[in-house]
C-alpha cells in the first residue's frame, strides 16, 4: 500500500478532528517510529482530518523521509554542535570550564529545540500529512 509520493492508507476510525489511518509497513518504515505499530507488517497513525475523510476512505499520506531526516538532524546534530563549541570555547579557559560550558551549551540547545518543537507542533511541520482521498478503484 505505498507509492513513490506517499503511502496509501485506510481510514479505520475518527476521533474528534483526528483520523486513525491503517497502513501496511514498507521496508523504509523499519526503524522510523513515527507510527504506532499494529503488527509486524502493519501500522496506524492518527492525523488531523484536514480532508474531511470518513471511515472506509482510502487516502494518500505523505510520510516523507526528508522530514524524518530534518527532525533527526535537529535532535542530534544541533546539541552535538553546541556541546563541541562549548567544550572548545570553555577549554580555552580551563579543562573543567570547558566541560561545564559544554554541558550548559548542550542543555541550552535542547531548550531551544523544545521551543522550536512547540512551534512546529502547532504548524505540523514534521508531521505526516493527508494529501488526497482516493476514489473507488483509483490507484495512487
Amino acid at each position: 500500500m505505498e507509492n513513490v509520493n506517499g503511502h496509501v492508507g485506510l481510514v479505520v476510525g475518527l476521533n474528534g478532528n483526528m483520523a486513525q489511518i491503517h497502513f501496511l509497513r514498507g521496508k523504509q518504515c523499519a526503524n522510523c517510529g513515527a507510527c504506532l505499530t499494529a503488527g509486524d507488517n502493519e501500522m496506524e497513525i492518527a492525523l488531523p482530518n484536514s480532508l474531511g475523510v470518513k471511515i472506509g476512505d482510502r487516502v494518500v499520506v505523505d510520510l516523507s523521509p526528508k522530514r524524518v531526516v530534518q527532525a533527526s538532524l535537529l535532535a542530534y546534530a544541533v546539541p552535538l554542535a553546541f556541546l563541541i563549541a562549548g567544550v572548545f570555547l570553555g577549554g580555552l579557559v580551563s579543562d573543567w570550564f570547558g566541560l561545564v560550558l559544554g554541558v550548559v551549551a548542550c542543555g541550552l540547545a535542547y531548550g531551544i529545540l523544545r521551543l522550536v518543537d512547540r512551534r512546529n507542533q502547532k504548524r505540523h511541520s514534521f508531521q505526516p500529512r493527508m494529501e488526497r482521498i482516493l476514489e473507488d478503484g483509483e490507484e495512487a
